[in-house]
């Protein structure tokens, strides 16, 4: 119901351009939901998927409302210094590209913790699979909760109405359509994320009588469109920390998430899901650039129009773009945006929702249920997605409460990391790393990694001992760090522990099967 005091800005044809858009991705998942016969089809799509879709659904994935709010709301509330974190990403897919694809094509048939397992026992496995499956519950909270946060400001109705009302919606479209479903409905989501993008831009800069000059003069004057700050300092932070910051993210996504590494598998060949990767960040990088621009440009357009913006929806930088969205623009676009942030959120649910699925049902059902015939294992899937969707309805309420997403979001995943590149690189990159080795090296890594996080002075400082020596530099070093205490001990660990272990050499990138033409 609306909130008290509270009135829909929304026009008859911003509905029934809301309409149209859920009719169109519930009649797309029902389409391909009458194919999905088996489990292969519902993850992989028979891995008939092309190289281009398969890209749009992989940027798609990554971006979410969380760009389309987030990332408006961190320049506005201060400048674009985290675009910098974009920019180590071509090296990443290159990583990827050309040693990663191929040996995961080899020998992973759908869970990317196979792998781990193959390398490392069991137990890896299952590590590799609760980080997964911790991260994308936080993740799908976190895109949800934005997405029905533009929403309420824009029609009244209560957050937490809408959370339960969105993802429902969601998760039961998700269930039926398989990976199919997801790729094509993510192609048409991310146009849509697009093209909502650019309408936000050119009505910034054109829907204002000071003109876009004194616009762009005014963001440009309050240092909004800053880039880069060279002064090091281990507790701020700089061009470096966000460079690093970004190259362990992204190389966490492209190497060892779930959810892109299915992307892989279900490309008809290698060299298709390397296209998938390069056409992935080509879009990833413009809608970086796009949507902080947007922030910059939502401080010019507000501070050449003093008054128009109430002061309590300033102090929210994550609901300032939301709020233009729902006052400033006329009807009809103002749909069409919406319908943009619905398709950015969407995808991402939806693409998080299946490989949710994948992993509980290839390693967890797989492993449990000996004898299970797959039509079983296949309404498991389907009974995964919705559970999965449920849980991440409730921890969206919990999101109600947070300040900045973005700035959450990047503390959460260094985190929730818990070494996994680390983990995955001792067993890509090194023939002598043993399963003892990495065990002690997780264990070390998870220990400095809980510690940091306990004892950095901005979180939870007063509830930690004075005795117990502090983490001093900043959180976004964490994640980093983490991966290099992993990877170091793990394979000093394993020099002293199993001086005589060497690895098959079909689970790491050397000798002669290290699958650069690798095909499945």
């Amino acid at each position: 119901m609306p909130r008290p005091g509270s009135e829909s800005s929304l026009e008859i044809i911003d509905w029934l351009i809301i309409a149209a858009y859920f009719i169109f991705v519930i009649w797309l998942g029902s389409h391909f939901g009458r194919k999905q016969t088996s489990s292969e089809r519902y993850f992989l799509g028979n891995r008939r998927l092309p190289g281009w879709a398969v890209g749009m659904s992989i940027f798609a994935t990554i971006i979410s409302s969380w760009a389309f709010l987030g990332l408006p709301g961190k320049s506005f509330a201060t400048d674009m210094q985290y675009l910098m974190t974009i920019v180590p990403i071509p090296l990443t897919v290159c990583i990827a590209t050309f040693l990663l694809i191929p040996l995961f094509r080899r020998k992973v048939r759908l869970s990317a913790y196979e792998y781990l397992e193959q390398r490392f026992g069991l137990f890896a496995r299952f590590y590799g699979d609760i980080l997964f499956i911790a991260g994308h519950f936080f993740k799908m909270s976190m895109v949800l909760y934005l997405m029905c946060l533009a929403l309420e400001g824009v029609t009244g109705w209560d957050v937490l109405i809408l959370i339960v009302v969105v993802g429902v919606a969601t998760m039961v479209y998700t269930c039926f359509g398989g990976i199919e479903g997801v790729v094509w409905t993510d192609v048409t989501q991310g146009f849509l994320l697009l093209g909502g993008g650019v309408l936000t831009l050119c009505f910034l800069l054109f829907g204002t009588q000071a003109g876009p000059g004194e616009v762009v003069t005014t963001a440009y004057e309050a240092g909004k469109f800053k880039l880069v700050s060279f002064d090091f300092d281990w507790h701020k932070v700089s061009v470096i920390v966000f460079l690093c910051l970004g190259f362990n993210h992204y190389l966490a996504k492209y190497a060892t998430d779930q959810t892109v590494v299915q992307r892989y598998l279900a490309a008809p060949s290698s060299k298709q899901a390397s296209r998938a990767l390069w056409i992935s960040i080509l879009l990833l990088g413009v809608v970086w650039v796009l949507f902080m621009t947007v922030g910059a440009l939502l401080w010019g357009f507000y501070h050449t129009q003093p008054g128009l913006l109430p002061d309590a929806v300033g102090d929210k930088p994550d609901q300032v773009l939301a709020y233009f969205i729902g006052h400033q623009l006329p009807a009809g676009v103002t749909g069409l945006i919406l319908a943009g942030i619905f398709a950015a959120s969407m995808s991402t649910l939806s693409s998080d929702l299946n490989s949710l699925a994948a992993v509980l049902a290839e390693d967890f059902y797989g492993k449990l249920v000996k004898k299970g015939s797959d039509r079983q294992k296949l309404l498991f899937s389907r009974v995964s997605v919705m559970a999965a969707g449920i849980l991440s309805i409730f921890f969206a309420m919990l999101l109600t409460k947070v300040q900045s997403i973005v700035d959450t979001f990047f503390t959460f995943s260094v985190i929730i990391g818990g070494g996994m590149v680390g983990m995955f690189f001792l067993g890509l990159f090194t023939r002598r790393c043993s399963k003892k080795g990495l065990y002690i090296g997780l264990g070390i890594g998870v220990a400095f990694i809980v510690w940091a996080a306990l004892t950095n002075p901005e979180k939870m400082d007063a509830l930690i001992p004075a005795w117990l020596p502090r983490y001093r530099i900043h959180i976004y070093w964490l994640g980093l760090l983490g991966n290099i205490v992993v990877f170091v001990t793990g394979y000093l660990a394993s020099r002293i522990f199993s001086p005589g272990y060497t690895a098959e050499n079909g689970l790491t990138i050397y000798g002669k099967a290290a699958a650069r033409t690798a095909e499945r």
